[in-house]
C-alpha cells in the first residue's frame, strides 16, 4: 500500500512537521512506501496545490491539529470529505490535540459556545471519514469515546517517537560550549502563555540558576505575533524586576530541531522544565527522552499519564511546589535512576519501534 502523509512545511511549521518528517523518514526505513507530501501551515491555497500529489496513493494519512489551515480548523470539514468521497482515498488522521467539550474561556462565554459548536462537529466529520484516527495519549482517546462518541476500535494510542542515535554532545562540554556552568533547568521551544515559562521564573530564586530559557523570538507555530512578544517582554521584565537576572538567562533566536545547538542545549541541561498549563501533548518531552535528560513537568494528564508508566518524569502538583521537587529531583540517587529510566522510555518508544505499528495499521486498510 502506498501512502500520502500530508503535513505542514519545515519552513511554515515546527512542531508537527519535524514529527511527521522523523516519522516518514523512519516507515521507509523499515521497508514502507509512504510519501511525504508538505504544504504551508495556514494557507488552504497551498493545501490544494498539493493534492494532485496523491492520486497514485491508496491512503492518505493526514496530520491534524485545530487551526493548523487557519481559519479555526474549517478547511477540515470539506478536505476529509473530499479525499472520501471524491479521491475514494482510505483516510488515517493523528489527531495531536484533542480538545475537551468542557474547555472553557472564562473571558469570553459566546467564544466557549462557538468552539464546542465546532469541536462537536469538527470531529464528528473526521470520525466519519477516518478508518483510524491516531492519538498520542489514553485521555485524548477518552475524550473521543466519551464526548465524542467515537467508537474505541477506530482509535489507536501511539506515542509520539523518540529520535533514535541523537548526537549527544557530553554535558561538561555542552555546558563549556554555551557558557554555563553549575546546574542548568532548561525551558525550550514556543514560549507561549500556555507552557508556563512565568510560573517556573516567579520562583527563580527559590529554585536557583541557572534556568535557561531558550525560544524563538518568532514562533511560525503561533501566528499572533504580538502575543508572543508580549508574553516574552513579559517574562524578561518580570526576572529584571524582581531582580532574578543572576538565576535566569534568556538566549532568545532561531532556533529548531535541525540546528545543532538545539541539541547542545539539551545535553547542557541536567532537567528540561514542562510547566504546562493546558492538557496537550509535548515534542519538547521526546527531545528530552533522545538526550536523557529527565523532566519535571506539570499536573496536567499527558504528564500524568507518563509519570505511572515510567520514572523519567517528576510531577509539581502545585505551581509552589516546583523548586522543591527540582531539589527532589537532583539528589544523586533520584537523579541517576531519572536518567536510566529516560534511557527506557527512549528505547521503548523509538521512531523505529513506533513507525514499525503504523506499519500494521496501513495494512489494515487494505
Amino acid at each position: 500500500m502506498k501512502v500520502a502523509m500530508l503535513s505542514p512545511s519545515r519552513e511554515s511549521e515546527k512542531a508537527i512537521s519535524g514529527y511527521s518528517s522523523y516519522l516518514v523518514n523512519s516507515l521507509n526505513n523499515n521497508n514502507a512506501n509512504v510519501k511525504y507530501i508538505p504544504y504551508d501551515a495556514g494557507s488552504l491555497k497551498s493545501f490544494f496545490k498539493v493534492l494532485n500529489k496523491i492520486e497514485k496513493c491508496d491512503a492518505v494519512h493526514i496530520q491534524h491539529e485545530y487551526n493548523l489551515f487557519g481559519y479555526y480548523g474549517l478547511p477540515f470539514f470539506f478536505i476529509h470529505p473530499f479525499l472520501k468521497l471524491i479521491k475514494k482515498k482510505k483516510i488515517v488522521t493523528t489527531m495531536h490535540t484533542v480538545l475537551s467539550q468542557k474547555e472553557k474561556f472564562k473571558d469570553n462565554p459566546l467564544k466557549t459556545v462557538l468552539r464546542k459548536i465546532l469541536y462537536f462537529t469538527q470531529n464528528r466529520v473526521i470520525n466519519w471519514t477516518s478508518d483510524k484516527i491516531i492519538v498520542h495519549a489514553d485521555f485524548f482517546r477518552d475524550i473521543l469515546e466519551k464526548e465524542y462518541n467515537i467508537k474505541k476500535e477506530k482509535i489507536v494510542v501511539l506515542p509520539q517517537g523518540v529520535i533514535d542515535n541523537i548526537k549527544i554532545t557530553p554535558k561538561s562540554k555542552a555546558k563549556k560550549e554555551l557558557n554555563l556552568s553549575g546546574k542548568v533547568y532548561l525551558i525550550i521551544g514556543n514560549l507561549v502563555p500556555d507552557h508556563g515559562a512565568d510560573i517556573i521564573l516567579k520562583e527563580a530564586n527559590k529554585i536557583g540558576k541557572t534556568i535557561l530559557v531558550v525560544a524563538n523570538p518568532n514562533a511560525v507555530n503561533d501566528r499572533k505575533q504580538k502575543r508572543l512578544a508580549d508574553y516574552i517582554n513579559y517574562c524578561m521584565r518580570h526576572v529584571k524586576e524582581k531582580g532574578f537576572s543572576k538565576y535566569v538567562r534568556f538566549d532568545i533566536k532561531p532556533i529548531s530541531d535541525v540546528r545543532p545547538r538545539w541539541w547542545l542545549y539539551f545535553s547542557a541541561a541536567d532537567l528540561v522544565l514542562q510547566p504546562y498549563k493546558g492538557g496537550v501533548g509535548s515534542g519538547i518531552f521526546t527531545h528530552a527522552m533522545a538526550t536523557r535528560t529527565p523532566v519535571i513537568a506539570s499536573n496536567i494528564s499527558f504528564f500524568r499519564e507518563i509519570s505511572k508508566k515510567y520514572g523519567c518524569i517528576k510531577i509539581s502538583k502545585t505551581e509552589e511546589d516546583y523548586p522543591k521537587v527540582i531539589k527532589e529531583a537532583m539528589k544523586k540517587e533520584n537523579y541517576q535512576k531519572m536518567v536510566s529510566e529516560c534511557g527506557k522510555y527512549s528505547k521503548e518508544n523509538s521512531w523505529s519501534n513506533v513507525s514499525k505499528k503504523y506499519i500494521k495499521i496501513y495494512s489494515t486498510l487494505n
